[in-house]
């Protein structure tokens, strides 16, 4: 449904960046409707509905869909489905009666090994029209004690089980236990190259394998990275994600979401502030080249955040599968949040059990805006790392409509290219393009050049070519 943009260069990403000056740089949370999109308004949804599923624009078909847990267990998967992405209608379906009736259950995990999902892919790669949609889940085996028993789950065996499905609706358990290491909590994505998927699950920082930080860091959540070319076999998992000395005191990384992006990847962290007088959730962003190595993207304030007093996601913010959905010239994000805290908190600021409930909303951001660079009136410059110039127009990602980004094109060491010099203002869009007095940048197409900003009340985000 959205556009991609031509070899998108974006500054949240810091190995685009040489240098800086007189630059502040800003975590742009993304824009919270202020109502849900999706209400447990279904007596089985019994006052939990969370996005532990995903959301697609389904193109083939022109509809948003959505698959979602349900039900105080998380049991139920929920589908949903919507013309605009905002105003969801719950089929009555037939995968799932209940009371002899329809409803929007399509995958009902009593009396089996199914716990919860992690979200369902629409796979057009895969050859087999019976396997055209696949869902990831949590399985366990309790009690059970064994040679798989779970080494962070005792007396459980754990691991990742798949259902297939033709049409998203009507479901088939394939295999109960692809593998063995998953023990909770998990988001996967599919490559856009080959079709294989990569899932970061929930792992768990021990004695053996952290820095010092196990003694008051809680349960130690951390993430681990497994791959499968088709959802039936896996990788042995690598620990690859954990908070840090800069993170505060309670700090665990309780998911991780990673998508692709401009040719790299974005991943959104759940965050969990662990200690008992706080059990919070927000969600931050991190970075990545290849989906194993992750940076941390400063300055670490939340994407998602917890509501504030007065609104329906108070606490605990949830997150999806990725990507987000594109929408136009904005990228969509579907989240969870709650009116109470997570476990253990026992204070008095949380709503009354009788009262607790969770709704699914949705929060949107222009492409590409994750991070801005910032210069008021006074300027600020930025000067990218040097890059292969290839293409017909440059175009920024900068907010300057009631100021300006002036760019210079100069060689691979530094020095300005003479006449390469032209001015953005009165503009705001993830596409402006730049004029060039001396003509069009395909003149230089093939050489190294280097991009140097000057910013004067405007915002930056990056430039396309």
């Amino acid at each position: 449904m959205g556009t991609p943009k031509r070899n998108e260069s974006l500054f949240i990403f810091s190995d685009l960046v040489a240098d800086t000056q007189n630059i502040t740089r800003r975590i742009n949370p993304a824009d919270k409707l202020p109502t849900p999109v999706i209400i447990p308004d279904r007596p089985w949804e019994d006052q939990l509905v969370l996005i532990f599923g995903r959301a697609i624009y389904d193109e083939q078909e022109s509809v948003f869909k959505m698959w979602y847990a349900a039900g105080a267990d998380y049991k139920l998967v929920c589908y949903a489905t919507s013309t605009d992405g905002i105003t969801w209608d719950k089929p009555d379906l037939d995968a799932v009666l209940i009371d002899g009736k329809p409803t929007n259950v399509i995958l009902f995990g009593r009396d089996t090994t199914y716990l919860e999902p992690f979200g369902v892919v629409k796979d057009l790669s895969d050859p087999d029209s019976a396997r055209r949609y696949k869902l990831s889940c949590k399985s366990a085996i309790k009690p059970y004690r064994g040679p798989l028993e779970h080494p962070h789950m005792p007396e459980s065996r754990r691991g990742a089980g798949t259902y297939i499905s033709p049409d998203g609706i009507h479901w088939t358990l394939e295999n109960a236990f692809t593998e063995d290491m998953v023990c909770d909590i998990s988001h996967y994505f599919q490559e856009p190259e080959d079709g294989s998927f990569v899932m970061h699950t929930r792992d768990r920082l021990s004695p053996g394998n952290n820095d010092g930080r196990w003694a008051t860091w809680g349960w130690g959540r951390a993430v681990a990275r497994i791959d499968s070319p088709d959802l039936r076999t896996w990788t042995k998992g690598k620990l690859v994600f954990a908070a840090d000395q800069d993170d505060p005191e309670g700090s665990e990384i309780y998911s991780l979401a990673v998508f692709p992006c401009a040719g790299r990847y974005l991943g959104l962290s759940q965050m969990f502030y662990g200690l008992e007088d706080q059990c919070l959730l927000d969600v931050q962003l991190v970075t990545s080249n290849d989906a194993w190595t992750f940076e941390r993207v400063d300055p670490r304030t939340p994407f998602i955040a917890e509501g504030g007093i007065g609104s329906w996601d108070r606490f605990n913010i949830s997150i999806g599968d990725m990507p987000p959905v594109d929408v136009g010239d904005e990228h969509w994000f579907y989240y969870s949040g709650r009116n109470y805290r997570h476990g253990p908190y026992s204070g008095p600021d949380t709503s009354p059990k009788e009262d607790k409930w969770t709704g699914i909303g949705l929060a949107r951001i222009k492409r590409g805006r994750f991070l801005s660079f910032e210069a008021s009136f006074d300027g600020g410059t930025v000067t990218s790392t040097p890059f292969v110039l290839n293409g017909n127009v440059l175009e920024l990602n900068a907010n300057a409509r009631y100021g300006s980004v002036e760019v210079e094109l100069r060689d691979h060491q530094g020095n300005p290219l003479e006449g390469w010099t032209s001015t953005v203002e009165g503009q705001d869009g993830t596409a402006v393009p730049v004029a060039f007095p001396i003509g069009s940048v395909s003149e230089l197409a093939g050489q190294t050049v280097q991009a140097h900003f000057t910013i004067r009340n405007a915002q930056l985000y990056g430039f396309n070519l």
